[in-house]
C-alpha cells in the first residue's frame, strides 16, 4: 500500500515488533504543542479534548451547535478520528449570545474548556508540534526496540509523507493533482469520483468500478452511498451540464489545495526513499544538496531558513550535522524551484519528465491548483523528540514532534508495517 505514495523503504535492518495498532481511539493520543499570545480580542480560545473525531466534522457540528459560520472558527490543523486529540480553536464571538451558547455548550465525546481570549485567528505558524503517546498491542521481537532506536540516531528517521495526505482511505489525491497540472481535468475528475482503490467498502468500490468504466452519471448519483457527498456533489455538477474542470473548481478551497500539495508530497516521498536506497543514511550530505536547522527551546522545531550546500560551507554543515542541529532537506516542486545537477534535482526531475510534468506547470491559472514550491526536511531527528517507551506485555511509544512530522512515520520504522 505505502508504495503507492513513494514510500518504498525503511532505514533500519531489524525486524519490526508488529503489533497492532490503533485498537481504540485511546490507544493514539495527540496533544498540540502551540505558541499563543493571549489577552484582549474577538476571538475566544478554546482547549478541546475530543475521542473519536476528525477535525472537520467536529467544526462543522461546533459551527451547527453555535449557529455560526465555519469561516468564523479556526485552528492550526487537523487530527485524526480514531484518537483522542488535544487541540486549540478560536472562535470570532459577536455578541452576548453567542458567548452565552458557547460556555453552556455540550458536545459527546468531547471536554470544551474556554482559555482565553485573543485578537486574530489560530494560524498554522501558532503551531509548534505535537505530543504523542501511542500504544502497540500484542507486539513481538520488542527487544529489537533499543536496537532499532540506535540505527535511526545513527542514519536519520525518514521523515515521509504519511498516507493520511493522500486521502482517509483511496490514496488516490496525487494522482488527482498531477493530472490538473497536466490540464486534464476529465482524468483528474474521474480518478477522484470513481477510481476503485482496494480497502474501501465492497459496496463503495463496487459502485465505483462499474462507475470507472462506464462513466454513467445517472448510475452514480443513484448507487453511491450518502457519505461520499463531494463525489456526489461533482456528479450532480455534471448532470447540471458543468464540465469536469468546473465542477472540481467547484470543491471547497482547502480541498483543491491538497491534489496539488499531494502531488508533491509523492515527489518527495519517492525522492526520499531513492536517497535512502543510495546512501544508507540521511546523515551524508553533498555539495548541492539542502539543508535546515533546529531551534531548540521547550520543544524543538525546524526554522524553515533552508541553505544550499557548497564549497564555502560544506564543513561547517557537515559540523552541524553531526551535532544534529542541522538537517537534509528535499525541495517540494513548484515553478520557482531551481534544479541543478546535483543527486537530489536529478532525482526530482526524474519524476516529474516521467509523469510529464514541467516546473512551469505549477504555475496554474487558477490559485488553489498553484504552488511555488518549497522544502522539507529529510530527517526527523529522533534525538529531539524526548523519545521513550514502555514494555508492560503491550509497548507504549511517548514523543513530541515538530508540526508537519507523522507520528505513523515514525513508529513504522519500529512496527515494519504500514500503520494506516
Amino acid at each position: 500500500m505505502e508504495d503507492v505514495v513513494g514510500i518504498k523503504t525503511y532505514i533500519t535492518s531489524h525486524e519490526g515488533i508488529n503489533g497492532i495498532f490503533k485498537e481504540s481511539p485511546e490507544d493514539f493520543y495527540v496533544e498540540e504543542v502551540a505558541d499563543l499570545k493571549f489577552g484582549d480580542g474577538d476571538w475566544v480560545v478554546l482547549k478541546v479534548k475530543k475521542v473519536n473525531w476528525d477535525t472537520l466534522n467536529f467544526v462543522r457540528v461546533l459551527s451547527n451547535r453555535l449557529r455560526i459560520s465555519q469561516k468564523r472558527i479556526s485552528y492550526a490543523g487537523t487530527k485524526d478520528k480514531r484518537a483522542v486529540s488535544v487541540q486549540n480553536f478560536a472562535l470570532k464571538i459577536k455578541s452576548e449570545d453567542e458567548l452565552e451558547r458557547l460556555r453552556n455548550l455540550s458536545i459527546k465525546d468531547a471536554e470544551i474548556e474556554i482559555v482565553g481570549r485573543t485578537n486574530r485567528p489560530i494560524q498554522l505558524g501558532d503551531l509548534k508540534g505535537n505530543v504523542f503517546k501511542v500504544v502497540v498491542r500484542k507486539a513481538k521481537n520488542v527487544e529489537n526496540i533499543p536496537l532499532i532506536e540506535s540505527e535511526l540516531r545513527a542514519k536519520g528517521t525518514p521523515n515521509f509523507f504519511g498516507l493520511q495526505r493522500f486521502g482517509s482511505i483511496r490514496f488516490v489525491t496525487h494522482e488527482v493533482g498531477k493530472f490538473i497540472l497536466k490540464r486534464d481535468y476529465e482524468t483528474a475528475f474521474w480518478i477522484y469520483v470513481a477510481k476503485p482503490f482496494e480497502g474501501e467498502s465492497e459496496e463503495a468500490r463496487r459502485v465505483r468500478e462499474i462507475l470507472w468504466n462506464t462513466r454513467d452519471i445517472k448510475f452514480g448519483l443513484k448507487e453511491l452511498p450518502k457519505y461520499l457527498r463531494y463525489e456526489r456533489t461533482l456528479l450532480q455538477k455534471l448532470r447540471e451540464g458543468k464540465s469536469e474542470k468546473d465542477a472540481l473548481l467547484s470543491l471547497p478551497e482547502n480541498l483543491k489545495m491538497m491534489f496539488v500539495h499531494a502531488y508533491q508530497s509523492y515527489v518527495f516521498n519517492n525522492v526520499l526513499s531513492d536517497r535512502i536506497e543510495e546512501f544508507g543514511s540521511l546523515k551524508v550530505v553533498e555539495r548541492g544538496d539542502w539543508v535546515d536547522f533546529v531551534n531548540l527551546n521547550d520543544h524543538y522545531t525546524f526554522r524553515e531558513d533552508f541553505v544550499n550546500v557548497h564549497g564555502l560551507n560544506f564543513r561547517r554543515v557537515k559540523f552541524l550535522i553531526d551535532r544534529r542541529l542541522c538537517a537534509l532537506a528535499i525541495p517540494l516542486p513548484g515553478y520557482e524551484t531551481v534544479l541543478g545537477d546535483d543527486w537530489t534535482s536529478e532525482r526530482i526531475r526524474f519524476y516529474l519528465e516521467r509523469d510529464g510534468i514541467d516546473l512551469k506547470d505549477f504555475k496554474h491559472e487558477y490559485k488553489e491548483f498553484s504552488s511555488k514550491g518549497s522544502f522539507r526536511v529529510a530527517d526527523i531527528l529522533i534525538e529531539h523528540t524526548n523519545f521513550k517507551y514502555e514494555i508492560k506485555g503491550d509497548v507504549t511509544f511517548n514523543f513530541y514532534l515538530p508540526k508537519g512530522c507523522y507520528a505513523t512515520i515514525l513508529l513504522r520504522e519500529f512496527v515494519k508495517k504500514p500503520l494506516f
